[in-house]
C-alpha cells in the first residue's frame, strides 16, 4: 500500500525559502545587513508552520527544511551585523579613536609590508622621476607662443 504525499504546507516553505534566501544575501550587505533579521524571523516562523502541516498531513518536508536552514543562517548572519552596530554604538568618543587608530595602523602596516604594493610604488616613483618638470613648462610656453602667433596672424587676415 503506497502512502498519499499531500501539498500541506508547501506554499509556506516556498515563501520562507525566497524570505530566507532575501535574509542570506541582504545579511551580508556591509553595515545595513542587521536589517535582515526582520525577514529572516518571519521565514523561520513560516518554514516551521509550513513543517508542522507537512508532518500533520503527509506532506513532503523538504523545502521548509532548506527554508528554515537558510532562514537560521541569514538571521545569523544578519545578528552578527547587529552586535558589531551596537557594539559600536555603545563606545565612546575615546574607544571609538582607538578603535580608528588601530585600524588604521594595521592597514598601514599591511601596506608597507605588502611587496607588490612596494614595487608599485617604486615604479610609480620611478615614472615620476622620468616626467621632467622644464621639458612640460617648456611644451606649455612653446604652446603658448604658438596660440599667441595664430592670434596675430587671424587679426592680419581680418
Amino acid at each position: 500500500m503506497e502512502q498519499v504525499r499531500s501539498n500541506s504546507g508547501q506554499t509556506l516553505g516556498i515563501i520562507a525559502l525566497v524570505l530566507g534566501i532575501l535574509t542570506l544575501f541582504i545579511g551580508f550587505i556591509p553595515c545595513i545587513g542587521f536589517i535582515a533579521f526582520v525577514p529572516g524571523i518571519i521565514a523561520i516562523i513560516l518554514s516551521i508552520i509550513g513543517l508542522s502541516q507537512a508532518n500533520r498531513d503527509n506532506g513532503a518536508r523538504g523545502i521548509n527544511i532548506g527554508a528554515l536552514v537558510i532562514s537560521v543562517l541569514g538571521v545569523l548572519v544578519a545578528s552578527i551585523w547587529l552586535f558589531f552596530i551596537v557594539g559600536v554604538a555603545s563606545m565612546n568618543e575615546d574607544e571609538i579613536e582607538g578603535f580608528v587608530e588601530e585600524v588604521i595602523e594595521e592597514v598601514i602596516e599591511e601596506s608597507v609590508n605588502n611587496p607588490d604594493l612596494q614595487e608599485a610604488l617604486d615604479e610609480l616613483e620611478q615614472q615620476l622621476e622620468e616626467i621632467n618638470i622644464d621639458s612640460i613648462t617648456n611644451e606649455v610656453d612653446s604652446l603658448e607662443m604658438k596660440i599667441k602667433v595664430e592670434i596675430e596672424t587671424n587679426k592680419k587676415q581680418e
